[in-house]
């Protein structure tokens, strides 16, 4: 897991050449105005998703992860508490799903949340779990993009 702002993403490039793209996706959209939807980045190797979620309290939220895609989650206005921890402290809940590239896990009571806030982004990674959309203090309207990038 990656978790930072905007300002510094350049310092990623390298890991690989779809997260690169990724980041320059990231660093030259204006996601402002842009409505809730899947966009295209470079074919189903990299994609965005705008999502406009409320957040929620952790009761309410799960853990998952995926194998085919790196998750990028990058916050445009409001704020959430993203949970992290490694997979191989989880115990599946819902069995690995090929068509949807997710798999869930059940709560354990452990893990960290860093705060989101506008222009700051965490990276998952295949071995990364993450609850996201978790309430910082109320649940609260929330607009994100997460870059999903195909693992080379």
């Amino acid at each position: 897991m990656i978790y930072d702002v905007k300002e510094n993403l350049l310092q990623y490039k390298g890991i690989s050449k779809n997260l690169d793209c990724a980041i320059d996706y990231l660093l030259n959209t204006d996601f402002t105005g842009m409505e809730p939807g899947k966009y295209p980045v470079d074919g189903d190797r990299i994609f965005a998703m705008v999502q406009e979620p409320d957040s929620r309290p952790r009761s309410q939220a799960r853990w998952e992860a995926h194998q085919r895609y790196i998750d990028i989650q990058y916050i445009i206005q409001g704020a959430e508490n993203i949970g992290f921890q490694k997979i191989d402290l989880l115990t599946v809940s819902q069995p690995y799903s090929k068509e949807n590239d997710i798999v869930f896990f059940a709560e354990n009571g452990k893990g960290i949340f860093p705060e989101l806030v506008p222009d700051s982004f965490a990276i998952f990674f295949p071995t990364d779990a993450h609850m996201p959309s978790v309430c910082t203090e109320e649940p609260a309207h929330v607009k994100k993009v997460v870059v999903k990038v195909e693992v080379e």
